[in-house]
């Protein structure tokens, strides 16, 4: 990180400003790209990544709030370590992906459905992908927010596809499991004794 520094603006980096390098660092690759991308992103951008477009990303709205795993960059957990017998104290964040590729989301499925390599045909699977993002509309969920739901809700239930065009069966039935699920949720706040309102 100090020589990327140095290449950007010809001086040695503060201790401040290097720790603020090695987090956009990082946060490119929770984003799902390489070292060797990352660099070049920072390169690219002197080390302004605060307003970098992500091109190939199939989500382009930073301003949604995303609710599957998938979409979310989490902090890594705390712990113990033996050696030291000291506990180890991370702090807690929750940041929403800024990238998210047609690649990802393929993989998630393929992976999730256990597709067969026989089956996966990449090209035809990204049409009826791009097809099912397209139509999905919803004022609360980001469509590839819910496809990934649906994805999980397909899975969980023991369904099997080769097609992803086939997730639209699933699409009513996946809406209504999350709205009892936010509802019973609700519900469980509601009945707490320890909530103060």
């Amino acid at each position: 990180m100090k020589q990327l520094y140095e290449l950007c603006y010809g001086v040695e980096p503060e201790d401040k400003e290097l720790a603020l390098l090695e987090i956009k660092h990082q946060r490119l690759l929770d984003n799902g790209y390489t070292n060797k991308e990352a660099n070049k992103i920072l390169l690219d951008t002197k080390l302004n990544i605060d307003n970098y477009e992500y091109a190939d990303s199939i989500i382009a709205n930073a301003e949604c709030i995303f609710r599957h795993h998938e979409l979310q960059i989490h902090s890594k957990p705390g712990g113990f370590d033996p050696v030291t017998c000291t506990v180890i104290k991370r702090p807690y964040y929750l940041e929403m992906k800024h990238r998210y590729t047609m690649d990802n989301l393929l993989n998630y499925y393929y992976d999730k459905l256990i597709v067969p390599p026989l089956f996966r045909d990449t090209k035809r699977d990204t049409g009826a992908m791009n097809h099912l993002i397209n139509n999905f509309k919803s004022p609360v969920l980001h469509s590839v927010d819910f496809i990934l739901f649906v994805i999980d809700y397909v899975a969980s239930n023991g369904y099997k596809t080769n097609n992803p065009l086939d997730l639209k069966n699933w699409f009513q039935s996946t809406y209504e499991y999350l709205e009892q699920f936010v509802l019973s949720t609700k519900l469980e706040l509601v009945n707490r004794e320890d909530v103060l309102l």
